[in-house]
């Protein structure tokens, strides 16, 4: 299924066109700026889209297809991070997680009505996240007995 935008530019809406990184990079760093890196763990109502597409406009420099791809991205990434094991992988790896995030949503396929698969963002992330290191507890010296003497 197609859909033509008011310019007449032509998007797949199964699978809309990947983005540049950094173009993603942008429009998140932008929302951090404004003083709304929240946005991942509580979404984004319709003033701060609003607010961050009129920056995002002011500071993109490319084709006006790849800056709609790239907010329809960024908007489905926001959307994605939504979902309580998306919220729980950024609980625990903090602001880690935007980077491979951002790399996720610049390549991943993208359905323009169901936005970004969540299982699949879950299996991408967590193949991407760093090893967690389980520290062990020392275990206490176990006091001599009378018991264990005589079974030695």
């Amino acid at each position: 299924m197609t859909a033509t935008t008011a310019n007449g530019m032509h998007f797949d809406t199964t699978d809309l066109p990947r983005v540049r990184r950094d173009a993603l990079h942008l429009a998140m760093r932008l929302l951090i700026e404004d003083g709304r890196g929240l946005v991942l763990m509580r979404g984004a109502d319709a003033a701060e889209r609003k607010g961050l597409e009129a920056a995002f406009w002011q500071s993109f420099e490319g084709e006006t297809r790849e800056g709609v791809a790239t907010l329809v991205r960024l908007w489905s990434l926001i959307d994605v991070f939504q979902t309580r094991r998306l919220q729980a992988m950024l609980l625990e790896q903090g602001f880690a997680i935007v980077a491979k995030a951002i790399t996720f949503a610049a390549d991943a396929r993208l359905n323009f009505d169901r936005g970004f698969n969540p299982q699949h963002a879950v299996m991408a992330l967590a193949e991407r996240a760093e090893p967690v290191i389980a520290m062990r507890r020392q275990a206490r010296p176990i006091a001599a007995s009378a018991e264990m003497a005589l079974a030695a």
